[in-house]
């Protein structure tokens, strides 16, 4: 957490309040729990906070937090995504706001689409009646949380969702979502528990949960060099995206596809996975799975050899990366030219990409091998520098 005093946050207010709800606890309960501790904060103060009107500051913030049983890593990365979201949309509706916000994470706008998830999430927890809405509103804002590298937050949300008990059609796309949190957090192994319970709620003819799982379980099978089963998997999910129909999953997929040829060593075949990936989502609209699928491309470049029409490549992602705020994008694109540039040998110029994605190293997933890899060589530089 900063040191500062922590502005006041709708998004952070909003979760204090819902975790206080989920424990049943009332705000003169916590007034006494927090004066047992020698420091009460009293129940109109509680109140204020949790309205978004009282900056808590960092001190009573993070008394909560512990009272609580809450992270303050999450705590931060909320705030993090708040900073990131624009403008608070005028509609209402959560259907609507909910149509808003998955249009705009498709369209790669992801101010507009983070703003939308916060305002259908604020919306479906005022209607307690309609339990799958809030779920659904819950569990939405928690994928786009992980898509931008904010696991902690992420799996917070999902774990405590769980305990609520959400229907079987959310049921299995949370357990889904829970092996994509936990194989980015490192473990293989709870990765696959969690889906193969997903399995066992996947739903007859629900053909785009079941690419899901199948899609899941091809990426957990890249990471064990299974190459052969990772190739089925992601077949069997294209498959059925095509029969849901899901486009965006679909485009997710080719992407995946252009991956497990790059892990395979095949440079141009993943180059012309990715191309085709690339093409998919220009065609149906899709900006930053666009960009993600030229990351592939690029780095498919890199794998045989053709190093400046890899960087020329880079160069058009990090253009469309700023102009959308995409940090994640932004991260990835420096990362591959400071490998561009190590492999062409120029070294004052492969600092500075390495510089770059050290600094949007921290919106991304933390455990994966590209943040390790820079945060290590940044290391050994900083070390270097202070002999």
């Amino acid at each position: 957490m900063p040191s500062k005093s922590v502005p006041a946050s709708p998004a952070v207010a909003r979760l204090l309040r819902e975790r206080r709800e989920s424990l049943g606890l009332t705000l003169r309960s916590v007034e006494t729990l927090t004066g047992d501790g020698g420091n009460p904060i009293p129940h109109s103060t509680l109140a204020r906070i949790e309205q978004g009107r009282l900056d808590p500051g960092v001190r009573r913030l993070q008394q909560l937090l512990r009272l609580y049983g809450l992270s303050s890593q999450a705590a931060g990365e909320l705030l993090d995504l708040e900073a990131l979201a624009g403008a608070v949309p005028f509609e209402r509706d959560p259907i609507k706001l909910r149509d808003l916000a998955l249009a705009a994470w498709h369209d790669g706008r992801v101010s507009d689409a983070l703003a939308c998830f916060l305002a259908f999430r604020e919306r479906a927890s005022r209607t307690p009646a309609d339990r799958t809405m809030r779920h659904e509103a819950i569990l939405a804002f928690a994928v786009a949380a992980a898509s931008l590298g904010k696991h902690q937050l992420s799996r917070q949300m999902l774990d405590e969702l769980l305990l609520d008990r959400p229907e079987p059609g959310v049921l299995a796309k949370v357990l889904v979502q829970q092996s994509v949190l936990w194989r980015s957090l490192g473990s293989q192994e709870a990765a696959m528990a969690f889906l193969d319970r997903a399995t066992a709620h996947l739903r007859h003819g629900d053909y785009r949960q079941a690419g899901l799982v199948h899609h899941q379980r091809g990426l957990i099978e890249i990471d064990l060099l299974a190459f052969d089963a990772a190739a089925g998997s992601l077949t069997r999910a294209l498959r059925n995206y095509r029969r849901a129909p899901a486009n965006y999953d679909q485009a997710r997929v080719l992407i995946s596809i252009a991956n497990l040829e790059y892990q395979r060593g095949r440079a141009e075949r993943a180059a012309a996975a990715a191309r085709r990936a690339a093409r998919f989502a220009r065609s149906h609209g899709f900006a930053r799975l666009r960009l993600f699928a030229l990351l592939e491309e690029s780095r498919a470049l890199q794998l045989g050899g053709s190093v400046s029409e890899s960087r020329l490549l880079l160069r058009e992602v990090l253009a469309d990366s700023v102009s959308d705020n995409d940090n994640v994008i932004r991260f990835h694109a420096h990362y591959y030219q400071w490998k561009a540039e190590l492999t062409g040998g120029d070294s004052a110029r492969a600092e500075i990409e390495l510089r770059e994605a050290g600094y949007f190293v921290r919106f991304v997933d933390q455990t994966s091998a590209e943040a390790s890899e820079v945060r290590t060589r940044l290391a050994i530089s900083r070390k270097k520098l202070g002999r």
